[in-house]
């Protein structure tokens, strides 16, 4: 049975009787080499005068002094073994860092998922109180703020005229009553003595995922269901001298967009009523992100010709006043009337965006 194994194991329920009889005898063995006389009992027991039993147990004896013989032949230092049997390769050290760059390059996504998933519940949160501000606004005066405030019209996106924004408007519903106790009303929302309060970064007004720091907004108010100036006659619900009412939202304030989200570059100032806190649905909803695709039609496209500038391009580009959009993935938020926010795609049919920007079209309100 032990030829047949071939290998020293204490565990094996046939070596077990052998191994025991080894053991005994390899320890009378050294007490008697020790002490340089025989031991009290003999070495070789009546157990032991089994041929075969004796045959097995110098079997292990020999096996046992052959391992021993060829581990100190090789390592002769104890303590240079013990290095070595506790230490690791190099191949073993590339291996775990190869482990360890894989399971980063896998979790690093999932981390950057995660953070922008709460940027976004950031800024839903915020668009959602800029939204409850304006109802908390429209129950107490009975109508919802102007969009801008100027003698004359269209609105010129440029730091002249009186140009008070509706945000000013709600200041104390948004909880920063000593901004708007700083703001002079008797003069131009650009005026030198409106700086201090109008040169204030209000985080409300900031979506988390924008790169852009300032005294600027993130949030815009819906004007006009399409590119047009900022006028008195435009469809939306803040606009130029506006006064809607609740009552005059003929879609229902569930249906209609009040405020959205807009691509921040101009740093004229959130108290500015002109596009920087007002924007239509012009153009796709992103178009105005850097490196955007949205607003290019597929296809190869012909070159234009060259063609006169016109006389009034340089009012043209002052007037324009540009679509929603904003850093998230995939779409933007938008705050309805009912001071929900929905998530919209970048993708959703532009007549249902004009369909939502209108407060009094008529139509059906479908799904987005």
């Amino acid at each position: 049975m032990l030829r047949q194994s071939g290998t020293i194991s204490p565990d094996r329920p046939v070596l077990r009787s052998d191994w025991e009889m080894f053991i005994e005898f390899r320890t009378r063995l050294r007490t008697w080499k020790d002490k340089s006389t025989q031991p009290d009992g003999p070495i070789i027991d009546d157990n032991l005068k089994h041929p075969r039993k004796l045959a097995s147990v110098f079997h292990l004896a020999l096996k046992q002094q052959m391992l021993e013989t060829t581990l100190n032949s090789a390592l002769p230092n104890s303590r240079v073994r013990q290095r070595l049997i506790s230490g690791f390769t190099l191949i073993e050290l590339l291996v775990v860092m190869a482990i360890i760059s894989v399971l980063i390059a896998l979790l690093l996504p999932a981390v950057q998922q995660s953070r922008e998933a709460a940027r976004r519940m950031q800024c839903k949160n915020n668009l959602m109180n800029v939204g409850l501000a304006l109802s908390q606004y429209e129950m107490s005066h009975e109508r919802l703020p102007p969009g801008s405030v100027n003698a004359t019209g269209p609105i010129k996106n440029e730091p002249t005229g009186y140009h008070m924004g509706w945000i000013v408007q709600i200041l104390p519903q948004l909880d920063q009553r000593n901004v708007y106790r700083k703001i002079d009303f008797s003069v131009s929302v650009y005026d030198p003595k409106n700086a201090p309060a109008t040169g204030i970064k209000l985080s409300v007004l900031t979506c988390p995922s924008d790169p852009l720091s300032g005294p600027d907004t993130s949030y815009a108010g819906n004007h006009h269901d399409s590119e047009a100036p900022i006028d008195l006659d435009n469809n939306g619900v803040l606009f130029l001298n506006s006064s809607i009412r609740f009552d005059e939202v003929g879609d229902g304030t569930s249906n209609t967009i009040f405020i959205g989200e807009r691509i921040r570059g101009s740093m004229t100032g959130w108290a500015s009523g002109t596009r920087v806190s007002l924007r239509n649905g012009g153009a796709p909803i992103g178009s105005e992100k850097p490196n955007s695709m949205a607003a290019q039609p597929a296809g190869p496209q012909p070159i234009p010709l060259a063609q006169p500038v016109p006389a009034n391009a340089v009012n043209q580009g002052l007037l324009k006043v540009g679509g929603f959009g904003s850093h998230h993935v995939g779409g933007c938020h938008f705050a309805l009337g009912d001071a929900s926010v929905r998530f919209t795609s970048e993708s959703i049919d532009r007549t249902v965006l004009k369909y939502l920007l209108n407060r009094n079209d008529g139509n059906l309100p479908a799904d987005f």
